[in-house]
């Protein structure tokens, strides 16, 4: 698990607005250095390369960049909304995250900067001589970056905003956070427990929303500088109301909490695999909508649910404690299956394929050395038992 401050970074990396600025800023830091470096070039070397040259190869990426990024950025919004339209809304976040989008069309805007800027100290003939063979040489790698990039966008394109895409890195993003929730099933901290908190301080929520993420290690620090405990009362992905209370702590720690909780409008797929899983679960359901009528998805979401579940398994024996002043709820593997394959049987049990998949998928977890893999699969087996001869679909247990 990373640290919150590599979290958060990380986090803020992924946008789309940071991408570009950063190539804007090497593309004026390659300005700066054509500059610096001209006195480095041997004299006479600058009359084999004509300032035409350069200022030709500077106009056609000022004026190819900006049709360039138009037509990409008409391309990414119309395969955001064609992915929320046709699969799941929720499934936008992702490609909201894509770097491979984000890197291809900040380079064609820092192109257009590099060569708008290059062009206005042209004119104003900033560049002489000598500095004009570095300034050429730079541009060539400007070109070479930009030929590139559209190579990797022609690439990326093929497969932008299709099925097969969406669900495979939903599928991955489940499948990370699953491994994480396994290996940590209290994030690093000891599990919740609800008879440990008679004595505690309740902390009030302060918004409305999601648990997005904790960040344990400024938790535990917090818990340490108190000499306290926080005992998190609601799960990564639970949805908290202002006035409702998000957790107990002892000692001078409640701000801690409240600061080191982030709480926000959407889920975030780092440590909540539920909301991934939720994706395809989603999926699923539109596909078995009779507008569309599509079981061989909800069949291909089916096992992709299993594989993530069969994927990773909680460890035996004792935890690993990283933050031993934190209490986090377990994830709940029992609720995670009813939400996901309980819900694809629910759609899908007019559907023989589906109701085959479910059953394939369910006798494998059934096996499954989690014990509440095997308890979820017992449930929804009886569940689907009791639909085939047309008992109402309960998924209680």
């Amino acid at each position: 698990m990373l640290p919150a401050l590599l979290r958060r970074m990380h986090e803020f990396s992924r946008r789309l607005i940071v991408r570009i600025l950063l190539i804007a800023l090497f593309s004026v830091i390659a300005i700066v250095a054509a500059k610096l470096l001209g006195g480095l070039i041997p004299f006479g070397l600058g009359d084999r390369i004509g300032a035409d040259a350069v200022d030709h190869i500077l106009s056609i990426i000022a004026n190819s960049m900006l049709t360039v990024t138009t037509f990409s950025l008409t391309v990414m919004v119309a395969s955001h909304r064609s992915v929320s339209s046709l699969w799941t809304p929720r499934a936008h976040q992702i490609l909201l995250e894509d770097t491979t989008t984000h890197t291809v069309l900040a380079t064609f805007v820092g192109a257009y900067l590099y060569a708008v800027i290059t062009i206005i100290l042209r004119e104003t003939e900033v560049f002489k001589g000598e500095e004009l063979v570095v300034l050429f040489f730079v541009t060539l790698l400007i070109v070479a970056l930009i030929v590139l990039a559209i190579i990797r966008w022609i690439s990326h394109l093929e497969l932008l905003g299709s099925l097969i895409e969406t669900a495979s890195r939903t599928e991955e993003r489940a499948r990370n956070a699953y491994a994480l929730r396994c290996d940590y099933p209290s994030l690093g901290g000891k599990p919740f427990n609800s008879a440990a908190i008679e004595d505690l301080t309740p902390v009030i929520a302060d918004r409305t929303g999601y648990v997005q993420q904790i960040y344990q290690d400024l938790l535990q620090d917090a818990a340490e500088k108190a000499d306290g405990e926080i005992h998190l009362a609601v799960q990564v992905g639970g949805f908290v109301h202002r006035g409702e209370v998000l957790g107990w702590v002892r000692g001078d720690c409640a701000e801690g909490l409240t600061r080191n909780v982030s709480i926000g409008s959407l889920r975030n797929y780092v440590q909540d695999p539920g909301f991934s899983i939720l994706n395809l679960t989603e999926i699923a359901q539109r596909a078995l909508s009779p507008g569309i009528n599509d079981p061989g998805t909800a069949v291909d979401m089916t096992r992709r649910i299993a594989r993530v579940l069969l994927g990773h398994e909680v460890a035996k024996g004792p935890r690993e404690i990283l933050h031993d002043r934190l209490y986090v709820p377990d994830l709940n593997r029992v609720d995670l299956m009813r939400e996901s394959l309980g819900a694809i049987a629910r759609a899908g049990t007019g559907h023989p394929e589906v109701v085959v998949a479910l059953n394939g998928s369910l006798d494998v977890l059934s096996k499954h050395p989690d014990r509440q893999i095997v308890e979820g699969a017992r449930i929804l087996r009886d569940a689907l038992g009791r639909a085939e001869t047309r008992d109402p679909l309960d998924l209680s247990g």
